[in-house]
């Protein structure tokens, strides 16, 4: 029976570049290489609710506060509402840099995404607000390097 090590390849530029690194940099790189063979292993499992509670201690660091049940905002200030299922995100807001942040931080969770023009056609009509996209759910990863 193969182990997670097994499963594990690295090729020669991965290898060139473990080279030069410093020795707790190196452990960094090995524990990163190990994350991601555990997520290629997980066969399509995808977990949502890993990066919900990620955003959510993230909020939770940043503001001492406890976070309201419902938030009344502002005049003038926009709202982004997201919609997700097992096989789609769908992201609609009046702020195109809302949308856009929102996207970037499920691609930085590791989030392998694909934008779906056809879906985004058929709620054209429907929609609410100025921007919309749809993203097809693809796979996911360890959280996506950077460099």
């Amino acid at each position: 029976m193969k182990t997670i090590i097994d499963a594990i390849v690295v090729n020669y530029a991965e290898y060139s570049y473990f080279k030069g690194l410093t020795p707790s940099e190196r452990i960094k790189f090995l524990f990163d290489v190990y994350e991601a063979a555990i997520a290629r292993n997980m066969q399509g499992s995808i977990d949502l609710s890993g990066f919900f509670s990620i955003l959510k201690d993230q909020l939770a660091e940043s503001s001492a506060a406890e976070l309201p049940e419902s938030i009344e905002l502002p005049e003038g200030v926009d709202k982004i509402e997201i919609m997700i299922d097992d096989e789609n995100i769908m992201v609609e807001s009046n702020n195109l840099k809302a949308v856009r942040h929102i996207i970037y931080k499920f691609f930085e969770s590791g989030y392998i995404l694909r934008r779906d023009k056809d879906m985004e056609k058929m709620f054209r009509k429907d929609k609410v607000t100025k921007y919309l996209r749809i993203f097809k759910i693809v796979d996911q990863t360890s959280s996506i390097c950077i460099n």
